[in-house]
């Protein structure tokens, strides 16, 4: 069973020696990758792009999966699958009507149920933060069994390849349980989070070195990328919430099978500090992110007020010079009226340097009151 010879073409396989050997490995492109199988009595990770391929490459895997009689540990995921493939899986390892239904209709929510003689968990990974797209079709589905793990995803995530790698470097360092693969997974899921959360807070770095250069024309993009940071803040934040009840569910179920709880009991607690500590993280830059947004709110305001006063300043010297224009208007309509008006058949120019310093006398004197009113 551990040789790997006559393998068709379209199932790569990974032989997985004993202690810190060399592995053998064919490339496959994780895009099309289908269905992976790790197996402890195979001794190999082998790849296919179907269910049906994989059963053509190994016509044992019926029995290899049976739960009832346990062939060492293995693990089967499968990315993608139609509904045929579920179905066909669930009869095959009889696995509970909800839990089919559930994987079938990508169940959004986080969580870890129990049923008989297998736990189920469903997790969602950070993927979505950066697709984009929604949390429901992105969703890791787990099925523990004692003596393998049944998983299926719905992207192109490296989560079970990375899981791979980990079981083929740590493998010789003690037994290998489906509790531990399920923790493996769960693990790298959340440390997913981690690039996303350090780009948050290289953001906000950015951010509160450009609030005292920021022009008043590009404020208004500063808060947009405020509001897209603190966006995606919330969401990583309710993700992890939601991941914090389901691995204290799976740490009750963790050894149900007969595997000792403590040999991942203290794994989890690392898993559980860590999440504390990136929320931990996101709570301060939420802060940190609120306190931007008041101070640009401020600055706009400060603008706002600014731009008002300078307005009404305007207004109130257009106001002035209205007043005067009409005051010299009144005076020169006054001495223009078609009747006889004082002056009119004088010969000499007496009239006019008095008109002229009525006019000038009352533009000095609206002057002077316009100054002790600060209308100009």
């Amino acid at each position: 069973m551990g040789s790997t010879t006559g393998i068709r073409a379209e199932a790569p396989v990974v032989a997985l020696g004993n202690g810190d050997s060399a592995l053998l490995e064919k490339q496959d492109t994780p895009e099309t990758t289908h269905c992976s199988l790790f197996s402890t009595q195979l001794d190999v990770i082998a790849h296919a792009p179907s269910i049906q391929s994989l059963k053509s490459t190994y016509p044992t895997l019926d029995l290899l999966l049976r739960t009832d009689m346990p062939s060492g540990l293995w693990w089967l995921h499968v990315t993608s699958p139609t509904d045929g493939d579920i179905e066909s899986l669930s009869r095959m390892l009889d696995i509970h009507p909800l839990t089919t239904e559930d994987i079938k209709i990508r169940e959004p929510r986080e969580k870890t149920e129990l049923f008989g003689p297998y736990y189920f968990v469903s997790l969602r990974p950070p993927k979505q933060l950066e697709a984009g797209v929604r949390a429901s079709s992105l969703s890791v589905y787990a099925i523990v069994f004692r003596g393998g793990i049944l998983s299926f995803s719905f992207d192109d995530s490296q989560h079970t390849q990375n899981v791979l790698g980990r079981i083929k470097e740590q493998r010789s360092h003690f037994p290998l349980t489906s509790d531990w693969i399920c923790y493996a997974l769960i693990d790298d899921i959340v440390d997913g989070f981690a690039p996303f959360i350090n780009r948050i807070q290289a953001g906000l770095e950015v951010m509160e070195d450009s609030v005292s250069v920021t022009r008043p024309d590009d404020i208004g993009l500063a808060l947009q990328s405020i509001f897209k940071s603190r966006k995606e803040v919330i969401r990583i934040r309710q993700l992890l919430h939601e991941k914090t009840d389901a691995i204290q569910c799976f740490a009750r179920h963790c050894g149900t099978f007969g595997a000792a709880p403590t040999e991942v009991g203290v794994h989890l607690s690392d898993i559980q500090d860590h999440i504390l500590t990136m929320l931990s993280n996101l709570a301060n830059a939420e802060q940190m992110l609120s306190r931007l947004q008041s101070k640009y709110l401020a600055q706009i305001s400060f603008d706002s007020t600014r731009i008002r006063n300078e307005i009404a300043a305007a207004l109130s010297r257009l106001t002035v010079v209205g007043v005067v224009v009409v005051m010299m208007q009144v005076i020169t309509g006054l001495f223009g009226m078609n009747i006889e008006v004082p002056g009119q058949y004088v010969k000499h120019l007496a009239w006019w340097p008095s008109i002229l310093g009525l006019i000038l006398g009352l533009l000095v004197l609206l002057f002077i009151v316009a100054k002790r009113i600060n209308a100009i």
